[in-house]
């Protein structure tokens, strides 16, 4: 039954990641249209913050209302604030509907994240995780063609965001049919300070979370700014796009579990293929400030050399991470997860400072050169299997 439980999860998971999946690489410059190319970094900020805020107190969000009425409350803000993307024209309606969007993204697949260590087995971790990460980036890649055609020939942007609608109609019906009843554990609440010297003597734990902000600052320049760059500097047409950004995220489908694989029957050092994926992000994303070619071609190969380096880090990453925390440690899940909005939040400031001073395209060279800085934090990690977390001083 639990395997069973399982499969479904990643079911829900594939309908929700495509829902997020198809504005994701729109979403710039729609909001572009609205409000402006130089406020939609602070969009993104704003959401962010609100999301590191609401993720720092999960354990105690977790206690109230459980994994389950939680992510249904999500889906449902989540439902709201597509519906005023989708009717309203204005700026201020549209800013904040997009804060609730992105912010509820991330919080719906944070609680799926707690089904999945809930319904998996400790001895199968790795293919666990790559399965996940393979069926949700499914979702990835079958949504720029879809994005592309929604765009240039069923409406515009708005056309996305209905289907993304009915998504979140799906997936609510889902959590009703398929998860109807789900037994939480006790999420254990703990206070900053022994976090922080939990952090302190686990530096392992500290470096794998930074390896995952890296990862995160990574996919906040991309995602942001890769379709700017590529739409409104090099020239490139949306139908066009469509097709590079498919090729770009095919690495997601064919890496996540053969990577899970190789760690789990074949035992591959976790430290050895995190240090070739960041290798390869660092040479092929340089690569990317040294062209202004609008060949399709070459944009499809470089960006799939990019993302070839970021599933192994990302799937190596999470296998590493997974492996060493257990499902009740909320906390600890929390801390990995708070890198995503905290990369948000610091990348776009940090992009837009860039380039006021800098050519556009010289943004992914120092988004290369940050890159290397993963290499320092792999030396920290170690080999370990069992799961760790800070002792419950109630037992």
């Amino acid at each position: 039954m639990p395997r069973k439980k399982i499969y479904r999860v990643y079911i829900l998971a594939f309908i929700f990641t495509l829902h997020i999946a198809l504005s994701a690489y729109a979403n710039s410059t729609f909001l572009s249209q609205i409000i402006g190319e130089k406020y939609v970094g602070v969009l993104y900020t704003i959401a962010s913050i609100i999301t590191l805020m609401l993720l720092s107190n999960t354990s105690l969000i977790l206690k109230y209302f459980g994994n389950r009425k939680l992510i249904l409350i999500f889906i449902m803000i989540n439902m709201m604030s597509l519906a005023t993307l989708i009717v309203s024209s204005n700026p201020v309606y549209i800013s904040m509907a997009f804060i609730a969007f992105m912010v509820t993204n991330t919080l719906v697949l944070f609680c799926v994240d707690i089904f999945i260590e809930h319904f998996g087995t400790p001895n199968t971790i790795g293919r666990t995780r790559g399965i996940y990460l393979t069926i949700t980036n499914l979702g990835w890649i079958c949504s720029p063609l879809i994005s592309s055609f929604l765009i240039t020939k069923e409406g515009g942007y708005r056309a996305i965001y209905i289907l993304a609608f009915i998504m979140t109609i799906v997936m609510s019906l889902g959590m009703f049919v398929y998860v109807k009843k789900f037994k939480d554990k006790v999420y254990q609440k703990t206070p900053f300070l022994k976090v922080y010297k939990f952090l302190k003597t686990n530096r392992h734990i500290r470096a794998i979370a930074f390896i995952n902000f890296i990862l995160q600052f990574f996919f906040a320049i991309m995602v942001v700014y890769i379709p700017l760059y590529l739409h409104a500097h090099i020239g490139l047409a949306w139908n066009k796009l469509g097709i590079i950004f498919t090729i770009m995220l095919i690495p997601f489908i064919l890496l996540g579990i053969p990577t899970g694989i190789l760690i789990d029957k074949y035992h591959v050092r976790k430290r050895l293929l995190i240090t070739i994926g960041l290798l390869i992000m660092i040479v092929s994303t340089i690569l990317i400030s040294q062209f202004t070619t609008s060949s399709i071609v070459f944009w499809a190969i470089i960006l799939f050399m990019t993302r070839v380096g970021a599933a192994l880090v990302e799937t190596t990453s999470e296998i590493y991470f997974f492996t060493h925390v257990r499902e009740e440690d909320a906390y600890l899940l929390s801390i990995f997860r708070d890198m995503t909005p905290i990369a948000y939040i610091i990348a776009p400031i940090l992009a837009s400072l860039f380039l006021l001073i800098f050519p556009f395209k010289y943004l992914f060279l120092g988004l290369g050169i940050f890159v290397i800085i993963g290499l320092y934090y792999v030396t920290q990690l170690k080999h370990r299997h069992h799961a760790i977390g800070i002792p419950d001083q109630n037992k």
